[in-house]
């Protein structure tokens, strides 16, 4: 965690100046270019900053060794589901309220009712029927 924090902190003396001469070269006219690039400087400080307090905090994390197996991690990760459905109802809800913004506005109830089936039934997939605890 410390070389990433490191690798994160470094990238905010690299985003800020080049923010800085991006605006200034674009006379301050565009309204995407400079702040963007800016804003990524100050993510990269804020997610640096994160790492490097929880490597003094913590110390040594198990994915920092490189002879550490997954199972030395402190938590579970989960599980896939390679059988289930919901992933694709909550795409085609997510896309067809996505695309309201391009074909009108009407559509975006439509994509967020289906994006909440989805999600519902993801998140409730194993609680009934054939794979339920």
């Amino acid at each position: 965690m410390k070389t990433a924090g490191w690798l994160f902190f470094a990238g905010t003396f690299f985003f800020i100046p080049a923010g800085l001469v991006y605006g200034i070269l674009t006379d301050w006219n565009e309204l995407v270019g400079a702040p963007a690039v800016l804003l990524t400087g100050g993510m990269s400080l804020m997610i640096g900053v994160y790492l490097l307090l929880v490597h003094k905090n913590f110390g040594v994390q198990s994915q920092d060794l490189e002879t550490a197996n997954i199972e030395d991690a402190d938590a579970e990760y989960g599980f896939y589901s390679p059988w289930s459905w919901w992933p694709l109802v909550l795409g085609a809800g997510a896309a067809l309220a996505f695309a309201g913004v391009a074909i009108g506005w009407w559509s975006v109830p439509f994509g967020a009712v289906i994006a909440f089936i989805g999600v519902f039934g993801w998140v409730y997939e194993y609680s009934s029927g054939q794979h339920a605890h």
